[in-house]
């Protein structure tokens, strides 16, 4: 086997926990994103999210933030003089637009952006939400982010709030703000390919008006995911707590 064959037969083996467990007799996997900001879920995780859909399972959203700062800069410059509060009110509105497409239901938090401030009272809520929600698999921020403090206090958040919830710590980090990967470490572990729903996943990033690079952006980068594990569009991701494959022989 080729290296190239065996990428590819290894992004196609983890293409989405819902068809494996499907495939087994299993009930698809509840999954959730918690997002530090409106975009972050669909941009990193939008094509797995939809093919969870597909493929059965429940899907929820959880936004720690409206994303008012970090996330809003072309909306200020179009609008001058708006408010905070119609900036945070827009955002909301288009972060469930964007879940409505995939087929994911939604929370919003909108404790405050830059950067998100996680009280012990605001891990009490995350952790209630996720004991609630009871997901097989989780996922967030590369821990490791640099760009925006409020993703990696967010992915922090998470791992915490996983352990006080007592539910699955199958975590899986998405990408890191984009054009970052290489300077903070992001080496994906596993794919998913995107390619039968990424015009989808378009659609979903196109409800996010306030940020109109998505679409371009992410097209350059699930282009290039799938350029790495020899798809047409695919996503990356990196696991929390890694599970190495067991073989009876080398080479086999």
């Amino acid at each position: 086997m080729t290296r190239r064959e065996f990428v590819a037969a290894g992004a196609a083996g983890a293409a989405t926990v819902g068809e494996a467990g499907a495939q087994a007799g299993r009930p698809a996997p509840r999954i959730l994103a918690v997002s530090a900001h409106p975009a972050d879920f669909c941009s990193r995780a939008g094509g797995t999210l939809i093919k969870h859909v597909r493929a059965g399972s429940k899907a929820k959203v959880i936004w720690l933030t409206q994303g008012e700062s970090d996330e809003s800069d072309f909306l200020i410059k179009q609008r001058p003089g708006i408010s905070v509060a119609e900036v945070r009110r827009i955002r909301e509105k288009e972060a469930f637009a964007c879940a409505e497409v995939i087929g994911a239901e939604g929370k919003m938090f909108g404790f405050g952006d830059g950067p998100l401030l996680m009280t012990p009272e605001r891990m009490e809520m995350l952790a209630r939400e996720i004991t609630d929600f009871k997901p097989d698999l989780i996922l967030t921020h590369w821990k490791d982010e640099l760009t925006y403090p409020t993703h990696w206090r967010t992915s922090r958040s998470v791992i915490e709030a996983a352990q006080m919830a007592r539910v699955s710590w199958d975590i899986r980090f998405f990408e890191p703000n984009i054009g970052t990967a290489s300077r903070v470490g992001f080496v994906p572990d596993h794919y998913v390919d995107i390619s039968e729903v990424f015009e989808r996943k378009v659609e979903a990033l196109k409800t996010l008006a306030a940020q109109p690079r998505l679409v371009s952006d992410y097209t350059a980068c699930n282009r290039w995911r799938g350029i790495e594990c020899s798809r047409q569009y695919a996503e990356a991701f990196v696991r929390w707590a890694p599970k190495p494959p067991v073989y009876e022989l080398l080479g086999a």
